[in-house]
């Protein structure tokens, strides 16, 4: 799945972090855009979006005990990656709006 594959290189690469792929877990769910806590995504980084948004996201605990979720929103209608999210133990640490290309 091209969301795990990215959660999985992303944490080896950025965050030196060694993943067994097979210890992702993985969920998907449907939120709409207030229902998200700012502390999270701020306001900012979601104008313009659709007001409901697919979240597919991964977590991982890596060998120490450090708890690591991979988040993915989609758009609706065609599953284009929108923002991508990483949190450490709760606390973001990777926050990306992608943008379109034209």
């Amino acid at each position: 799945m091209k969301e795990t594959n990215w959660f999985v290189e992303t944490l080896e690469k950025e965050f030196l972090v060694d993943v067994n792929k097979d210890q992702v877990s993985y969920e998907g769910n449907e939120l709409c855009l207030d229902e998200i806590d700012e502390s999270l995504i701020p306001s900012e980084m979601t104008e313009g979006l659709p007001e409901v948004l697919l979240f597919e996201t991964m977590i991982f605990e890596d060998e120490v005990g450090t708890e690591w979720i991979g988040i993915i929103a989609l758009h609706p209608s065609n599953r284009e990656w929108l923002l991508q999210i990483i949190l450490k133990d709760g606390v973001p640490v990777l926050r990306k709006r992608i943008e379109e290309e034209n």
